[in-house]
């Protein structure tokens, strides 16, 4: 895993909706947190991205397959979270019809590297929020691909999971992938390599620090943040 995700004058959009042209490149390792109000189209930008959505213009330069992980709960299967996590190499085994033992092993892995080997026989939808979600970004690294989007991972989880997540990402941009999440919690954007920002009418990245002032965030959102996303601290 090298190349770039490269991103030039994008314009992602659905009938009646327009998004704002998008020039990026993001680098393998590289976690880009996607903020912006509901509504904005950060969920549309990442099906574009992903080849779910074709865009309106503009060119996508993808380094390899995309793995798209939906938001919490638009997943739902009564396989065993090992049997789910597994699924995630069957485009390997185009010719096979079935789960071999090697991918088995690479599942029992994933979610022993993630803290979730005593889920793997329960069933995936009788799992809280915080376990599917782990479930599932195991189910990203058995699936190798270079780039991850992730769309809303850390809505509706506690504290304890959503820091089991952010770690989780955190671990899948260590291998070399490259990670994009859409997120609503102003603490993971900070701590992101960069943020990619909606607004009405711009799309702009930039670094934490820049993209999350007062301003930005008044800009964005409508509130006052008079403190660090990250540590509460007083901005000045």
């Amino acid at each position: 895993m090298s190349a770039s995700l490269r991103l030039e004058a994008l314009v992602g959009g659905r009938a009646g909706f327009r998004l704002p042209a998008l020039d990026l490149v993001a680098a393998p390792g590289e976690v880009v947190a996607l903020i912006g109000p509901n509504g904005a189209g950060k969920t549309t930008l990442l099906k574009t991205i992903a080849g779910l959505i074709a865009p309106l213009s503009g060119r996508i330069d993808r380094p390899g397959a995309i793995a798209y992980l939906p938001p919490p709960g638009a997943v739902s299967a009564g396989f065993s979270a090992l049997h789910l996590t597994a699924l995630g190499r069957a485009a390997r085994r185009r010719w096979s019809p079935g789960l071999g033992a090697e991918d088995i092993a690479a599942a029992r892995a994933a979610l022993t590297r993630l803290d979730v080997a005593d889920l793997a026989d329960r069933p995936f939808d009788r799992l809280s929020s915080g376990q599917q979600q782990l479930v599932l970004i195991a189910r990203l690294f058995v699936q190798d691909a270079p780039v991850c989007l992730l769309d809303e991972p850390l809505a509706l989880l506690d504290p304890a999971h959503a820091r089991a997540v952010e770690t989780a990402v955190r671990a899948l941009a260590a291998e070399g992938r490259i990670v994009l999440a859409s997120t609503h919690h102003l603490p993971f954007a900070a701590r992101a390599d960069r943020v990619l920002s909606i607004g009405p009418d711009w799309i702009e990245a930039a670094a934490p620090a820049q993209a999350l002032t007062p301003d930005r965030v008044r800009a964005l959102f409508g509130v006052e943040t008079p403190g660090c996303p990250c540590c509460g601290q007083a901005l000045s």
